[in-house]
């Protein structure tokens, strides 16, 4: 008989979880089923007269079959106050009858097909080809947002992302942000630094399957930061003081500068600001002109040189900037960019940086909304002495097939590595040769380098 009781538990808790989506409808099934179980404990009852089944533990059931019920009014209620959940186009969602809460939950999947030829030269000049390949789940995160309405209206995201080497997930971002007037706003926790075009393109809605090289090498990428913002019909600014390029979180005593902002303008000259989300030109999209640039200025900390990033990071001071411009208009999308840094150590005696980039990209909808044919070339200056070669060029080719959109899409490009020596690096920005963009690690490229890189990206 305790088979029998466990089976009316189970079916009871059943009932109870799938309650939590139930409509009227639903409701009414459960309450039949209810009749049925207590019909079925009362002949379980009649025939357990040798008491097996004792009438405390009779009392029990009954007592969760009511727990169900009463659940099962509370959510119908609910739901009549307005309760809103569903998927409302761009995610799903969860909001509070008067609008006052709202989360958004999404999700990003990025599996990848790599084929890397690279071509080396040894000490004695002879040539050493090495050829890799694999596959890789590129990117996996999940997000959370929405917004709060705590005496005024708190914004909020939450990312997490698995790590493509090992699954392990950490916090990519962690954000809270409100508007002080219709045009002024303040945001600040861990995200990313407002400086390179695209870098802040959200990784869902590139042109390739993966950012530049040149944009690795100048990218600020993340760091804890507090942003005051503006933002007009023809402007956008911003201005942040934070932890340092690529900082990442940081724990007290562990900051490698003393002072570091960020700024970034945006104008747009015709269009709508969404545009500026990615390179493409969708249909039904009018044209699209917009420019603009950003500085970035940093003093190191030579008193705390044990940091994470290194005591290069702490010894010296880094102005970076960039100029970028773009274009939308009938299938037609090109974005541009310029952009540089200068390194100061602090050390007496040793040699400043001055690095030089630049990036070209466009696409063309030749079927509209569904596929686009594609081109990129970079160019990198890494003015370091010790490079007898101090410059790369890149040239990218490919395709995107749109399912729908950036939602499901698959893209195919090869990368080209076609002149220069791998550069030294910078300090202060992330790997312009890393795994992460598909090329193998530890390994110098020569010119004639090819990566091939297949990609399928689900949005949801």
């Amino acid at each position: 008989m305790m088979k029998v009781q466990a089976w009316l538990m189970a079916g009871a808790v059943c009932g109870l979880t799938s309650l939590a989506q139930a409509d009227s409808a639903a409701e009414a099934e459960l309450r039949t089923t209810v009749d049925r179980l207590e019909r079925r404990l009362a002949e379980v009852e009649n025939k357990n007269a040798s008491g097996q089944l004792d009438q405390r533990r009779a009392e029990e059931v009954r007592a969760l079959i009511q727990e169900v019920l009463a659940d099962a009014d509370t959510r119908a209620s609910m739901m009549q106050d307005g309760l809103a959940a569903g998927h409302d186009g761009k995610a799903f969602f969860l909001a509070s009858p008067d609008g006052k809460f709202r989360m958004n939950v999404g999700g990003q999947l990025q599996f990848r097909y790599l084929f890397n030829f690279e071509n080396h030269i040894d000490d004695e000049e002879e040539n050493d080809d090495n050829e890799d390949e694999g596959f890789q789940f590129r990117r996996m995160k999940v997000s959370f947002g929405g917004h709060v309405s705590a005496g005024v209206k708190w914004d909020y995201e939450l990312v997490l992302a698995g790590e493509r080497d090992s699954g392990t997930v950490l916090v990519e971002d962690a954000i809270i942000g409100t508007k002080i007037t219709d045009n002024l706003g303040v945001k600040f926790g861990k995200f990313k630094l407002p400086f390179l075009r695209e870098e802040l393109n959200s990784s869902k809605r590139l042109l390739t399957v993966e950012r530049a090289s040149v944009t690795e090498y100048f990218t600020l990428d993340r760091a804890e930061q507090v942003q005051l913002t503006f933002s007009s019909d023809m402007v956008k600014a911003i201005v942040s003081i934070n932890d340092g390029a690529d900082s990442e979180f940081t724990d007290i005593g562990s900051d490698q500068v003393e002072l570091s902002v960020t700024g970034r303008v945006d104008i747009k000259l015709a269009g709508d600001w969404k545009q500026m989300d990615d390179v493409s030109a969708w249909s039904g999209e009018p044209l699209g002109l917009f420019v603009g640039g950003a500085v970035h200025y940093q003093l190191g900390d030579s008193n705390n040189p044990g940091g994470t990033q290194g005591a290069a990071y702490a010894t010296a001071d880094y102005l970076a900037w960039t100029v970028d411009a773009s274009l939308e208009t009938g299938g037609f999308g090109i974005m541009a960019a310029i952009m540089g840094g200068h390194i100061e150590p602090d050390a007496d005696g040793a040699t400043d940086r001055d690095m030089l980039g630049f990036l070209v990209q466009a696409g063309f909808m030749l079927i509209p909304d569904k596929l686009e044919p594609f081109v990129r070339f970079e160019w990198i200056d890494d003015d370091d002495a010790a490079d007898v070669t101090d410059e790369a060029m890149l040239v990218t080719v490919g395709f995107n097939y749109y399912f729908q959109k950036h939602n499901a899409k698959f893209t195919l490009d090869v990368v080209w590595w076609l002149d220069g020596n791998d550069p030294s690096g910078n300090t202060f920005g992330n790997s312009e040769a890393g795994t992460g963009l598909g090329f193998s690690s530890g390994d110098a490229h020569e010119e004639d380098s090819v990566l091939l890189r297949l990609q399928f990206q689900l949005l949801f």
